[in-house]
């Protein structure tokens, strides 16, 4: 398993918490809008983009301030909603500035009123239990409050869902901050020794963030550009959208074990995409095959290599988790499918800006970025640049790094 080094050179989320929109919700496995802006200035001339691993919508967010079209695919249906709010919510209410205005005012003084502190004590926590049954991930009053909130935004959106839906992600991206929780790589439970002088106040959490969100709005462009969702599996290849777009930029799942549906387990239950945790299994099995949770022994692998193969008999004999070797072999029979399918949607000439880290388990050292430099000439794309952009480690400290590969339609 690996770890993020301390250290980065400007292609995290870290630097985007301080930035209008993409501050709404904290992602840890986002990347930077600094980043991407300085990708797009450096290209010139693109009329549409795309980003096949969607996430918080980074990319998107930039390319739409940028008056610039964009697509997305994702999987995980509250980051999709996170994308979609950002983007599509937030022009929406652009166009209808004095309307946003007025309704952000009204719910948060409605949040602030006796009325929803007498609602609030007699929600019900019982889909809640069911859904996660023997968890205290929060305690009953934040939740109460929390699920009030939601019902709140809910009824003062109720005809207006570009407003409804910004309303609920000023819940959702707080829902972590107002439980026992905490994201660190991966979702966790605090450690008694974390944040002892934290005081959880869910109305004022949510109260800053809508006030945040009135004042990034006003910042907007007036001409920001529209954003469509292209599919939810990035691997389906559309007859429809060959030759579509100028650029196409992602960082997709590292291969490192991390479950990207669990970390976000809590806001997918908030907003109701999903029932119970049990249905989180049947997520990870639709996406690509990149963290432990999600490998199959009976997928059939479409796409073989060998030096792959040379890697995974390596874990084969070093890895006690057998899972390992098979998450290896996955993991790039599905990425050629990702490559596969960019190929298809960009023009000719169009390019791929690809950022990636290399991994270590058990001591064998999985060359990613070489790897997937193979996959991706196998299916017809041309290597412009290699650069290694940030340095991490592993758990045993030993040194990996991250890299920024730029593909190009031949």
């Amino acid at each position: 398993m690996t770890q993020q080094s301390t250290l980065d050179l400007g292609v995290t989320f870290r630097d985007n918490r301080n930035q209008a929109v993409h501050s709404w919700y904290p992602y840890v496995e986002g990347f930077s809008a600094d980043y991407v802006r300085q990708k797009l200035a450096r290209r010139g001339g693109i009329t549409n983009v795309y980003d096949p691993f969607g996430g918080s919508g980074t990319v998107q967010v930039v390319a739409s301030h940028a008056g610039i079209a964009s697509a997305y695919s994702e999987i995980n249906p509250f980051m999709s909603f996170v994308a979609e709010t950002k983007v599509n919510a937030a022009r929406r209410a652009k166009q209808h500035q004095a309307e946003f205005q007025a309704s952000a005012k009204e719910f948060l003084k409605r949040l602030h009123s006796d009325h929803f502190e007498r609602n609030a004590k007699l929600v019900d926590l019982s889909p809640y239990h069911e859904a996660f049954p023997k968890r205290d991930f929060f305690e009953e009053d934040h939740l109460r409050t929390l699920l009030a909130i939601k019902d709140l935004a809910c009824q003062i959106g109720d005809d207006r869902e570009w407003l409804r839906d910004l309303l609920l992600l000023a819940v959702a991206s707080n829902a972590v901050a107002s439980s026992h929780m905490t994201r660190r790589a991966d979702l966790r439970r605090r450690r008694p020794n974390e944040y002892v002088t934290r005081v959880v106040n869910v109305q004022g959490f949510v109260h800053s963030t809508v006030e945040q969100m009135v004042r990034d709005i006003n910042m907007i462009p007036d001409q920001s550009a529209a954003m469509t969702k292209l599919s939810e599996d990035c691997r389906q290849v559309l007859s429809g959208e060959s030759d579509r777009f100028d650029l196409a930029i992602t960082s997709p799942p590292y291969l490192n074990g991390t479950n990207y549906f669990r970390n976000t387990k809590i806001e997918l239950w908030i907003l109701d995409f999903i029932k119970a945790e049990k249905e989180l299994p049947g997520l990870c099995r639709r996406a690509v095959t990149a963290g432990i949770n999600n490998v199959s022994k009976t997928r059939t692998l479409d796409h073989t290599y060998k030096s792959v193969e040379e890697v995974a008999s390596a874990l084969d004999a070093a890895s006690p988790d057998k899972r390992i070797p098979l998450l290896v072999r996955q993991y790039f029979s599905d990425m050629t499918q990702v490559f596969r399918a960019v190929e298809h949607s960009l023009k000719r000439g169009g390019e791929f800006i690809f950022d990636i880290g290399d991994s270590k388990f058990y001591g064998v050292h999985v060359p990613t970025d070489r790897l997937l430099v193979e996959v991706a000439e196998s299916v017809g794309l041309e290597v412009v640049s290699d650069e290694v952009i940030a340095r991490r480690y592993s758990r045993d400290r030993s040194a990996l790094h991250q890299v920024e590969i730029i593909f190009r339609k031949g």
